[in-house]
Formats: C-alpha cells, sequence, structure tokens
C-alpha cells in the first residue's frame, strides 16, 4: 500500500491500521491515490458515508492515536501519532469527526478534566458519535466574553443551570457543547466561571436556529432553563472554567487562522473563493489584460502567499513540538482581512453578473454567497478588535485597557 511519500513513515500498529483501511475502503483506492487518478477517486469518495470511516477508525483509536487508550486513542507517542495521520491525509483517507469537538473540546477535556471526565467523554468524541459545539457567547457577553450571565447552582452531584447563549455554530445538529457558566457570582468575573461537556438532548435545552445573512442555517441561540448537568460532565475545576476556555479559544484562533490546514474551495471553514477559482473566472472574462485588474491580482496573490507561509511556520513550530506563539491571533487578524478583500475583488470582477442572475444559475448565485459568509470572518471566533488587542498585549507587551471594576464581585458589576 505504501508509496515513496509514506513508506518511511513508521509507528506501532501501522500494519493494522492497513489492514484495516483494506476492509473499510472500496478496491482501487490505494491506486487511486498513488497514480494521482483525481477522476477515480472523487467517483470511489462519493460511494463512501465518511462517518461510517471515521467512527472506524476513531473506535480503533486512530482518530487521536497519541490519547491514551483508555481515552480513545492509541497511547503513541507524539511523532508516531504524527506519522501515523500523515499517513491517512497522504492517502485522504476520511479521519476528522464532524464539529468542534477534535479541534477545539478534545484538547481542553484532555489538559482539565478528571480521568473519569476524560474517560467518559473523549471515546464517543473521537469516534463522531457525538458532534460538539461550543456554548461560549451571550447577548449580554460577546466580546467581554468574562462577563457572562449564564450560571449553574451545584444541587449534589449535579448542576442546575440557566442562561442564554448566542452564535451556537451547527448547535441544531450537536449531541454535546463546551459550555461555560457562573458557579460563583460572588467572584470577579474571570474567577467564578466553571467549564462543562453538556448534553444537548437534556430536559431544558432550547435551540432556535438563526438565518445568516447568505441565507445559511449555520447559527443559533441556545435557551437553558433548569438543565441538569451532572458533575462527571464537569471538565474543568470548579471556578477555573474561565482558564479553561483560553484554551478552547487559544485553539480556535489557529483553527480560524489558517494554521491549521484548510479545506478546499468553498468549503474552507471561513467561507470564499479561493485565488485560484477567482483568477480563473478573472481569465475567463478577459479581463486580465487590464493592467488595473492585474495589479488587483497580484497584490490578493501576495497577501496569500505571505498568510499562508505564516501559517506555514506556525505548523512547522507545532509539529517541531514548540509551544503555541502569537501567530493564531496574527494570523486570525490577517486572515480575516485578506479573505474579506479578496470576495470584495470577486465580486467587483464579476460587474453585473454579482447583482442578479438568470433563476437556476447556482454557480452565479454560489459567488454571492460566499462573498456574504465572509462579512463574519472578522466577528467570528473573536473579532478582529480583541485579537489586536491580545497582540498589543501579549506581543508588544503595551499596557492593558484600563478596567474599573477589576477584582470586584461579578455580581456588583453594573451591567446594562
Amino acid at each position: 500500500m505504501g508509496d515513496d511519500s509514506t513508506d518511511g513513515l513508521t509507528f506501532s500498529g501501522r500494519d493494522e491500521l492497513e489492514s484495516l483501511l483494506r476492509d473499510l475502503l472500496p478496491s482501487g483506492w490505494f491506486d487511486a491515490v498513488r497514480d494521482a487518478n483525481e477522476g477515480a477517486l472523487t467517483q470511489l469518495k462519493s460511494g463512501v458515508h465518511n462517518p461510517a470511516i471515521v467512527e472506524a477508525l476513531g473506535a480503533a483509536g486512530w482518530v487521536a492515536p497519541h490519547y491514551d487508550r483508555a481515552h480513545g486513542g492509541r497511547g503513541l507517542t507524539i511523532n508516531e501519532a504524527r506519522a501515523a495521520l500523515t499517513l491517512l491525509a497522504a492517502w485522504e483517507v476520511p479521519h476528522v469527526p464532524r464539529g468542534s469537538g477534535l479541534p477545539l473540546a478534545a484538547p481542553t477535556i484532555q489538559q482539565w478534566a478528571s480521568e473519569e471526565t476524560k474517560r467518559r467523554l473523549l471515546p464517543p468524541l473521537l469516534r463522531g458519535a457525538e458532534r460538539w459545539c461550543q456554548l461560549f457567547s451571550e447577548p449580554g457577553a460577546g466580546s467581554d466574553m468574562a462577563s457572562l450571565a449564564t450560571n449553574a447552582v451545584r444541587d449534589g452531584d449535579e448542576w442546575i443551570v440557566n442562561g442564554q447563549k448566542v452564535w451556537t455554530t451547527f448547535g441544531h445538529e450537536a449531541e454535546r457543547a463546551m459550555l461555560i457558566a457562573r458557579t460563583d457570582p460572588s467572584a470577579p468575573k474571570h474567577a467564578g466561571i466553571t467549564y462543562f461537556g453538556l448534553d444537548m438532548r437534556a430536559d431544558g435545552v432550547e435551540v432556535r436556529q438563526l438565518i445568516n445573512i447568505a441565507g445559511q442555517v449555520e447559527f443559533n441561540e441556545v435557551f437553558l432553563t433548569n438543565v441538569r448537568v451532572a458533575d462527571i460532565d464537569r471538565i474543568s475545576p470548579v471556578g477555573d472554567g474561565w482558564k479553561a476556555a483560553m484554551t478552547t479559544l487559544g485553539a480556535e484562533r489557529h483553527a480560524l487562522s489558517g494554521v491549521r490546514k484548510k479545506r478546499k474551495s468553498s468549503d474552507e471553514i471561513l467561507g470564499g473563493k479561493p485565488f485560484a477559482e477567482i483568477l480563473a473566472m478573472a481569465s475567463a472574462k478577459g479581463l486580465t489584460t487590464d493592467p488595473r485588474v492585474r495589479d488587483a491580482l497580484m497584490q490578493a496573490y501576495t497577501a496569500d502567499r505571505l498568510l499562508t507561509w505564516t501559517a506555514q511556520r506556525a505548523r512547522d513550530r507545532s509539529r517541531a513540538g514548540q509551544p503555541v506563539g502569537p501567530e493564531g491571533s496574527i494570523t486570525k487578524i490577517a486572515k480575516a482581512a485578506t479573505n474579506q478583500r479578496l470576495q470584495e475583488l470577486a465580486i467587483a470582477l464579476r460587474g453585473a453578473a454579482a447583482i442578479g442572475w438568470e433563476p437556476g444559475d447556482d454557480d452565479a448565485a454560489e459567488w454571492v454567497t460566499q462573498f456574504l459568509r465572509t462579512r463574519a470572518n472578522s466577528i467570528e471566533g473573536g473579532t478582529s478588535e480583541i485579537q489586536r488587542n491580545i497582540v498589543g498585549e501579549r506581543v508588544l507587551g503595551l499596557p492593558r485597557e484600563p478596567d474599573l471594576y477589576q477584582g470586584m464581585a461579578w455580581r456588583d458589576v453594573p451591567r446594562s
């Protein structure tokens, strides 16, 4: 099954993984990958149910092979796990569960949860049996997330949660949620928060879908009314939820910054058409002979390359085992601005075709849909303004903005 690019990848259990993949994938898959036969591979992929592949790989520990076996992994070293995941990526095998569980919830659970909670929450997450969403933002606690008002009151071995969350991506499809709630209103706002793994199917959880500017159902508002959460589903120590949330948000900034590998074309996590499609569209319309258009395209290409190289450096640091630097915030700002400018250029180049089109012209509609989706890039995952504050304070060493209520009990802080 190996080829020149994968034969050198060695790790414990490789033969077992290859045997599993022979059973899971249709005949001809590895030949198509080896021969770079995109047409054949596309046809083979169309007959594969990705969640079933992910579930089987997760059950065998290959979704996060560096995790302990009791947590749903295989107990491999980081280098061995990196080799195994590189192999799966090279063979184009679907191996990432849907939702934000693997990139955001799993590392937070690994770092903060008790052993019992890890054994309970991680295996179904890694199998894709439970898709996760994020219940952080509230109507009165967006950029100032630590001012959140959703509360959790302990009742024996359970917590009773009441409150409202908003902008919950794919909350209508999730079985679990990363929830932060206030457990001590007498403490300062950052100190009285606890982090839970909420069962979205529990009594008292109401999900209402929101339609975004592009006409898509992606976000939700979630109402929590006397929702009971077992203490075993508590991920952080009581009162340390803000620190645990920072683990999640750090991972989220990387996911939205390009530091993590992107999906293809308009299916990328931030939305929008990639540069190659925009260049092809401009060329097909005969616009690339216009020096103003060529200049705009070259500026967009240069920005895209610079961002790609910066993200690659961050990935290389991560692979080398070096600590995460400020790249997440820096490239998150740059990615949002670059992607928005690129889509603005695409709409300008399309001219009247971006204003009106014939009914049923899905391609024309998709250009506008992707442009509209990217308007959220500078807001989602932490606004660009907040990211600039992070860079200013943590990278440049600038003083923090004054806080008149620093150290005051949350319940005593005035709220509008």
